[in-house]
């Protein structure tokens, strides 16, 4: 075999309308580095356990399998045109408030991941100042195989940039507002996945059989704005809360995150100590849900 070069690699997915039936690719995004690591974090687990015994052997000589499943990171950016079935599978629930089942191909080049029921444990949405915008997916999934080399059909347009997105916040108990001061957003969304080896009581021995969402997603992130005024502080101090849009738009093409209910949780918020520096305030928030529970803490459309 050649060596493998990243660049030939591939990361599709389709969303399955069952559980246990693999779905070939209807999606293909491109994997990016981020803050320095590998775009694809995704972990095949075999869960060996050794067995250490009094046997009148002095080596741990005997293992078992406490169950296999895959889960991991995988960082993609959101790319125009391309965001329908990704934000689904993020955050659509069924009547029983479960979330969508994907399958998913990851071809590293000399092997080819291929994943069925796969669910988004948590995702990461991360804006940034000159930057493209990214989405971390934290994946978990309950069956693994090797796959044969995909043709993927990539997006030719290139990742929203964080310039493309108009921010609006809600200060003082009004309407949101466009704010054109912030460098750095935030968002994670969680969704209430329960932890892969709590599927194996159902299933021991074997592979997970389960991976059930426990709760209504939950959502919290942070920001970072220049501190042209104390409005955001205020709100904060006098725990008023907020509210947060983002609108991603190029073209016809257009994504929209709405959190209609922020609770600032801290500030972040000091000199620092150089003349040449500005002053930026960081505020931690939570974002809640209407209190009839019927508009979740986060919209993606």
């Amino acid at each position: 075999m050649a060596v493998a070069l990243a660049h030939e690699g591939s990361f599709g997915f389709g969303l399955q309308a069952e559980k246990g039936t693999f779905v070939a690719p209807g999606v293909w995004l491109p994997v990016m580095k981020r803050h320095g690591g590998a775009g694809d974090g995704v972990t095949v687990r075999r869960n060996y356990t050794l067995l250490d015994m009094a046997d009148s052997n002095e080596y741990e000589s005997r293992y078992y399998s406490a169950g296999e499943w895959a889960e991991g990171e995988l960082a993609v950016p959101l790319v125009p045109g391309s965001m329908s079935a990704l934000l689904s599978w993020i955050q659509d629930r069924d009547g029983d408030n479960q979330g969508k089942w994907a399958s998913v191909v990851i071809d590293c080049v000399n092997e080819v991941k291929k994943l069925t029921d796969v669910k988004v444990r948590r995702a990461r949405i991360e804006l940034a100042k000159g930057q493209p915008v990214v989405c971390v997916l934290e994946l978990g999934g309950l069956k693994m195989e090797s796959g044969t080399t995909p043709t993927p059909a990539m997006p030719s347009a290139a990742p929203y940039i964080f310039r493309e997105a108009t921010v609006e916040i809600a200060t003082g108990g009004g309407a949101p507002a466009e704010d054109v001061n912030c460098e750095r957003i935030q968002i994670v969304i969680d969704n209430a996945v329960e932890a892969m080896a709590e599927g194996m009581r159902l299933a021991p021995g074997i592979a997970p059989r389960q991976m059930y969402n426990l709760a209504g997603l939950r959502c919290w992130g942070a920001l970072s704005r220049d501190f042209v005024d104390n409005a955001i502080y205020a709100d904060f101090a006098g725990g008023q809360e907020a509210a947060l849009q983002i609108t991603l738009v190029r073209g016809a093409a257009s994504a929209v995150i709405t959190l209609p209910r922020v609770l600032y949780t801290a500030s972040d918020m000091g000199l620092p100590g150089t003349h040449d520096r500005r002053i930026v305030e960081k505020v931690e928030f939570t974002a809640l849900g209407s209190v009839d529970g019927l508009t979740p803490p986060v919209g993606l459309a």
